[in-house]
């Protein structure tokens, strides 16, 4: 059985029990998961179980992409080793929400696998909960299983997906593989070793976990199941590997000949494992929208590359491999993801720019890594410290392996102990980082809440006040009956024509005001759930739970938002237009007075001529004067409309598409009635702010006119300043530029003959010991400039022996050493004295060993220095 076969099969089983089918949702879960990545199918759906969302459909069935390297559920130590484990995974999932439960899911679980796959019902095994007496039963009475092939787990058989959320006692059946793949003798049932494989879980959801860790029951008890695809597709066709089956075998396929390597034959094919793997990973989390960087999942997204590329040096793979396997993977998914299709070349451009930037930093840190194992022999430690193998990793992306093998090839050895604590305390950072924006599912403790937004017809809305927070005194917020003059809160209305934050455009302002005369005045907009949360505080009267409220969102704030919303839309097109099609939205913020505008072009800064043709379409667009086009379509139909999309943002059924001349776009934000209303685009800045990732800042109406008067008013008075017109400045300041670089030369020339005047009078002060010479002085008001022309003036007089200098300049220290030739022969080393000297100055400071320098900020110890490196040289 081939791959798409099995999810077919999976999906048809299913539709014909009246479970609805549902696409796969995006490897970046929902904001408020518990999860860093989606990790289980069930995971799009937690709000159902919460009672939060209404379900698509009672019965449901997917095939959910997953990935999982971090925390309780990561496997990636074992990745590509033994023949069931993978970051990237496709779980394969049937749902239920409150309609059918432990039977009908065992039953079917059962005839699945027995009569679709037609596996052998004496290979296999179930495991349950050791409280789960009904689905004991079930198996034994209903299915007719023996009681001998049913084990009882703890922890084992009790499924969560992180710290909180959904939670529940679970069932599994496991394939038993034969005597010949156990672990040892005492492999004889489930969970006791590699024997049994475990290819479908049944989790019976009936708890929701707080952050404290008391359970509470879910509004309905619901079945949640997970059987991943790529075990169950090794199962059924007889293999004991999944990396035998068609998933990976094509990947592996596709990977260039092995190379000169040290690697045995086993150990390559484990590696070749690993690069297929970690290939399918990278390829989803790419079009899922994730990209390289040194945070959150762009750093995941990294650490795979990196680590793939990694297993590809080791054998002997040319540069560049991994972009060329992108085609073998989206050759072996696209039939259960058509989409890959689509997004072939953005995915090997992004690799193509990362390998090349690894392959870069790569030969960076092998310089560094070359002249530490020297290091490591000339002071016969033989040992690499961890907190250096830890820069290798940190700075230069250099894998501790790869550190570990170059080194061990020069004779040195790595302090892997204090590499692993540098790295725990990283990791600790991110686990406190990551904790404190994912801890938690639930925003509040609320009912199921969710408001209409009536903001794309108007301004002003009337609604009821169905719930009222006001802030606790520890975190978060607490429900309260209603808000006084003076006290800040939060405010939910059923309906309401604020719009919330999302999408990069802020949440409105402006008031909710009752029949009664009291006024909240919104200050921020954001969503919470479903529901849309006003954030602010009353300005008079009181506000109650269940009060009618009429809404009314400034419009002065309103109108700029939108006419700055809409800009991002023009400058998209125009980017694409002038840059070409490869140029992708990564990001937008929009403010009242700019906008931000991110966006993925490998081929670097743009060029001035660029930014002017970029800047010119977009305010051609705009004086065109289009009126701006909304349609609510249903995806599909909204997909073959050629609108553009923005990669990893989750769309619904229906979808808006906002057409604002050559520009369509899916959208859910507000906009300008037509472009003509924007006035005037100006472009503020173009920059980098990651690797392939360009931020254009502009801003359009009121705040673009502000913008060029001000620049006008500028210009004029620098002209005014120069005595010249505004057409003559760039001509004056290039004068005035030549002249200060007249007078600098000058000024070195002097500095020079200073220099060597101060000189003469330091080298009557050298002290000598036998064949060594040092010169060692303190110089007042002296910057690195100055030290730099005294320390040429004495070495010209002085060729043989040591100059250190201190020069003193407001409040600071600096440090310079020069050590002459025959002196590093004799062993002197410049960079090592500098180290010595700086912590005396409380700085820091190296460099080679004919020439160093430092620094600090303790003049009070520069003559504790220069004596600390005079006793090292005489020594």
């Amino acid at each position: 059985m081939k791959s798409q076969e099995l999810r077919q099969a999976w999906i048809d089983f299913f539709v014909a029990k009246s479970h609805k089918l549902l696409p796969s949702a995006s490897l970046i879960p929902d904001e408020m998961s518990t999860t860093l990545f989606t990790i289980a199918g069930m995971e799009q759906f937690v709000p159902v179980f919460l009672g939060e969302q209404a379900p698509a459909a009672p019965r449901v069935v997917t095939v959910q992409r997953c990935l999982r390297v971090a925390g309780a559920k990561s496997d990636i130590e074992n990745v590509g080793r033994t023949g069931r484990h993978g970051t990237f995974l496709e779980m394969l999932g049937n749902f239920s929400f409150g309609d059918y439960y432990k039977r009908e899911a065992i039953a079917w679980a059962w005839e699945f696998v027995t009569t679709v796959l037609k596996l052998d019902p004496a290979r296999l095994y179930v495991t349950v909960h050791t409280g789960d007496d009904e689905a004991q039963q079930i198996w034994q009475n209903a299915i007719g299983l023996d009681p001998s092939r049913i084990t009882r787990f703890d922890e084992d058989n009790f499924w969560t997906m992180g710290p909180t959320g959904p939670c529940g006692p679970s069932t599994e059946i496991f394939y038993d593989t034969g005597e010949r793949y156990a672990s040892g003798p005492d492999d004889t049932g489930p969970n006791l070793g590699n024997r049994y494989v475990e290819i479908w879980n049944v989790v019976f959801q009936q708890y929701n976990r707080a952050a404290d860790g008391s359970l509470s029951e879910l509004p309905k008890k619901s079945i949640d199941t997970g059987a991943g695809l790529e075990r169950m597709l090794a199962v059924c066709n007889g293999l004991a590997s999944m990396y035998d089956t068609d998933l990976f075998t094509d990947v592996i396929a596709a990977q260039p000949p092995v190379g000169q390597t040290s690697l045995a034959p086993a150990e390559q094919r484990v590696r070749q494992n690993i690069i297929a793997d970690h290939a399918r990973a990278v390829t989803f989390l790419i079009n899922d929208g994730i990209f390289p960087s040194n945070n959150d999942r762009g750093y995941v997204l990294r650490f795979l590359i990196r680590r793939a590329i990694r297993q590809g040096r080791l054998l002997g793979y040319p540069n560049g491999f991994l972009t060329g396997l992108v085609p073998a993977v989206v050759r072996s998914l696209s039939p259960g993801y058509p989409e890959l299709t689509q997004n072939v070349a953005r995915i090997q451009q992004t690799l193509r720019t990362e390998e090349q930037t690894f392959e870069r930093t790569l030969e960076r840190g092998m310089q560094m890594l070359d002249r530490l194992i020297q290091d490591a022999n000339d002071n016969c430690t033989r040992l690499i410290a961890g907190s250096d193998a830890f820069m290798l990793h940190d700075t230069f992306g250099f894998p501790i392996e790869l550190t570990r093998e170059v080194a061990a090839d020069g004779g040195v050895a790595v302090d892997t102990a204090e590499f692993e604590s540098a790295m725990e305390e990283q990791r600790e950072r991110a686990r406190r980082d990551a904790k404190s924006k994912r801890a938690v599912v639930t925003i509040a403790e609320l009912p199921a809440v969710k408001s209409t937004f009536t903001g794309y017809d108007g301004l002003e809305t009337d609604g009821e006040v169905v719930v009222i927070l006001r802030p606790s005194a520890g975190a978060g917020s607490v429900a309260v009956e209603s808000l006084a003059t003076g006290e800040r809160g939060i405010i939910i209305l059923d309906r309401t024509s604020f719009y919330a934050e999302r999408g990069g455009q802020i949440g409105d302002r402006g008031t909710l005001t009752t029949a009664d005369g009291a006024v909240f005045e919104v200050e921020d907009t954001q969503y919470m759930g479903e529901a849309i949360a006003h954030h602010g505080v009353v300005k008079s009267g009181s506000i109650g739970a269940s009060d009618r409220a009429h809404a009314r969102v400034f419009d002065w704030w309103r109108q700029e938002i939108r006419r700055h919303h809409t800009s991002a839309h023009l400058l998209q097109r125009a980017l694409k237009d002038v840059l070409g099609d490869e140029v992708a939205q990564a990001g937008s913020w929009v403010g009242i007075d700019r906008m931000r505008f991110d966006f993925r072009y490998p081929a670097g800064a743009l060029s001035p001529e660029q930014r002017r043709t970029v800047m010119a379409r977009v305010n051609e667009m705009i004086r065109d004067d289009d009126r701006l086009v909304t349609r609510e379509l249903p995806i599909e139909q909204a997909r073959a409309t050629g609108a553009i999309t923005m990669a990893g943002e989750k769309y619904g059924e229906i979808v808006r598409v906002v057409q604002a001349g050559p520009s369509v776009e899916f959208c859910g934000g507000t906009h300008a009635h037509s472009t003509g209303e924007l006035g005037m685009f100006v472009l503020l800045s173009e920059s980098s702010i990651g690797s392939g990732i360009r931020r254009i800042e502009s801003c359009v109406s009121r705040a673009a006119e502000h913008v060029v008067t001000h620049q006008q008013e500028l210009v004029g008075d620098v002209a005014s300043t120069l005595a010249a017109t505004p057409d003559e400045i760039v001509e004056r300041l290039g004068k005035l530029q030549r002249e200060i670089k007249d007078l600098q030369g000058a000024v070195g020339q002097l500095k020079a003959r200073l220099a060597a005047a101060d000189a003469q009078a330091y080298l009557e002060r050298v002290e000598r010991k036998g064949d060594r010479a040092f010169v060692g002085e303190v110089v007042h008001e002296a910057n690195t400039e100055a030290l730099r022309h005294l320390a040429g003036a004495l070495r010209n007089r002085l060729q043989s022996g040591v100059i250190a200098l201190a020069g003193i300049d407001n409040g600071a220290v600096n440090l310079l050493v020069s050590a002459s030739d025959d002196l590093v022969k004799a062993g002197v080393h410049a960079g090592r004295l500098v180290q010595l000297a700086a912590p005396l100055v409380d700085g820091k400071g190296g460099g080679g060993p004919a020439q160093a320098q430092g620094g600090g900020k303790k003049p009070d110890g520069a003559v504790a220095a220069l004596q600390a490196m005079r006793d090292a040289v005489f020594a």
